[in-house]
């Protein structure tokens, strides 16, 4: 996860909070897709803080956990 972040210069706040588009692309969803997992409680944990002018942002480290929690 940290690789990517680095490879597409995704903005990260002080706290390792990305935006919400920033987190669809690291997890190679549409970000429609991640919030409707979000409205379904489906997603990984958000917070209403905004990073990078999103109002919603995700912690890089529950991204990292959700798509672990998710492998086969």
């Amino acid at each position: 996860m940290r690789d990517a972040i680095r490879a597409n210069r995704v903005a990260v706040s002080c706290d390792e909070r990305v935006s919400e588009a920033d987190a669809a692309q690291l997890l190679g969803l549409h970000p429609g897709t991640l919030k409707n997992l979000r409205h379904q409680g489906t997603g990984p944990p958000a917070y209403r803080i905004p990073v990078a002018g999103s109002r919603i942002s995700y912690r890089v480290d529950d991204l990292a956990a959700w798509v672990e929690a998710r492998r086969h």
